[in-house]
This record gives C-alpha cells, structure tokens and sequence, in this order.
C-alpha cells in the first residue's frame, strides 16, 4: 500500500479515499479503517493534505451509509420476507424480527450515534434504521456527528500517535478485538436469553 501511494497522482489517491469510505458500508468485511491508517500516517509524512484526507474520508463514510440506509428504506421488508420464508426464518421467527424493530425504533438515535465505533456491526446498523424508517434527516445528521468523530480519531492516530507504522497498526488491532470481544459476549448472552424464554414456552 506505501509503494501504491508512493507512485499514484493525488487526484487518485483523494478519489481513492472517498470509495475506500464508502465500500465498508457496502461491504462490511472491507477494512476501510485499515486504509485511513495507511493514508493518515503517509500524509503525516508530509505526502498529502491532511484535512482533505479527513474531509474526503467523512463524505465516503456518510454517502455509503445514506445508500444503505436508502435499500433498508426501500427495500428492506421485501427482504424480511425472503428471510422468513428461508432456513433461518425458522431459528429467528418474524414475530421475532418485529420485536427487534420496535427496540430499534425506540433506541434508533443512541445506536446511530455510536454507529461508527462498532465494526462489523456499521452496516446491519444503517440497514436497519431504514427498514424501521427512522427520520431520515436524523439518521444524516446522527451518522455525521458518528463519521466526523470516528474518523477524526483515526485520522489522528495515524497521523500523530503513530510514529511507525506498527504502533498505528497495532492500536487498531487491539481496539477491534476489544469491540469483537464485546459483541460476541452479548451476542452469546442474548442468545442464550432467547432460547431459554422459548423453552418456557
């Protein structure tokens, strides 16, 4: 990726950064963050332009996350209905999805605010605010607020904690584990809390 950026024009590299932001809301294992590393730390090398790189990065994260939240809009119900009607249809019944939406609905705001911080768990996030039809001018702004912190503290990181390359890459690491850490534990909890109100039955 050095040797990428090291030979590209910067009109490319700028134009780079906003599909780079975009992509992961599209497709979630993508590791956008990864990249904002790598750009950041270069451009604190004296490479690029700093707040552009964070300016281009913020528009990426918020086009592909009003694009998602768009198809949930849309299309989302017809996509609850394929689901139903499909194996797992059966391990998560819809009366079960519906309950889901409905927290959703009530706690839409919180979760959209924090929506950055949470890899792996961005887009499902911005897919479900549009299936509930959360307000789509609070959904923008609250996806903003999320975007603008997040990426300025990953911007920072790279750009100025990071002395190496390693140091950067290794603070990302340690926090994604963390939050995978975080997530799996409730997600286990949970499920195991939604088996057993159904064996009772």
């Amino acid at each position: 990726m050095f040797e990428w950026l090291s030979t590209r024009e910067p009109a490319l590299v700028y134009a780079f950064l906003i599909f780079n932001a975009m992509f992961e809301s599209l497709f979630p294992p993508y590791p956008s963050d990864a990249f904002v590393l790598v750009f950041a730390f270069v451009t604190g090398q004296g490479n690029y332009n700093v707040y552009l790189v964070y300016l281009l990065t913020v528009i990426g994260s918020i086009t592909g996350i009003m694009f998602l939240y768009h198809i949930g809009r849309e299309k989302g119900e017809e996509l609850i209905k394929l689901f139903s009607q499909s194996f797992f249809g059966r391990i998560f019944p819809v009366r079960l999805i519906e309950k889901a939406k409905q927290k959703f609905t009530r706690r839409g705001d919180i979760v959209m605010l924090i929506n950055r911080f949470l890899p792996g768990m961005r887009a499902p996030i911005c897919f479900a605010a549009g299936i509930v039809r959360l307000n789509t001018k609070k959904v923008f702004l609250y996806c903003l607020i999320s975007a603008t912190l997040w990426n300025l503290f990953l911007v920072t990181v790279g750009f100025y904690v990071g002395s190496t390359w390693h140091d950067a890459s290794q603070f990302l690491r340690n926090y994604n584990t963390v939050v995978a850490v975080i997530l799996v534990v409730l997600l286990i909890f949970y499920t195991i809390l939604f088996f057993r109100k159904r064996r009772k039955l």
